[in-house]
């Protein structure tokens, strides 16, 4: 006999089971995702096509869109207080002495978007 609080996964639609979603699918469908890809998508939208124009707040936007996107833990805002035109000077071995572990991942995106930004 079953008690009155407990049903079978299979009873009620809203409950979660193995057999309807993969985890693939319950993370993808989870608040915490949904509100970082959120962030993510609003801060790519706000960011100005060329970084050469960005300001201190746009860099400050950057540094946490890809911090989220790309789970760089050691990524510290203070050790990049410059305007995009201050990341253009920046060598690959700049960005590795600030963030070493996911230096050369923020020299690479930023000298994508530079990139398409002057080959537009």
């Amino acid at each position: 006999m079953e008690s009155a609080g407990l049903v079978r996964s299979g009873e009620h639609p809203n409950l979660i089971s193995s057999h309807h979603w993969s985890q693939k699918e319950v993370l993808k469908r989870s608040p915490e995702n949904f509100q970082q890809s959120r962030r993510k998508k609003i801060a790519e939208d706000v960011l100005p096509i060329d970084p050469r124009n960005w300001n201190r707040a746009d860099v400050a936007r950057w540094l946490t869109m890809m911090s989220c996107k790309h789970h760089i833990q050691e990524l510290k805002p203070e050790r990049f207080l410059m305007n995009g035109k201050g990341l253009c000077l920046m060598t690959v071995d700049m960005y590795l002495n600030r963030v070493p572990l996911g230096g050369k991942l923020l020299y690479r995106d930023f000298q994508i978007r530079l990139a398409k930004a002057m080959y537009l």
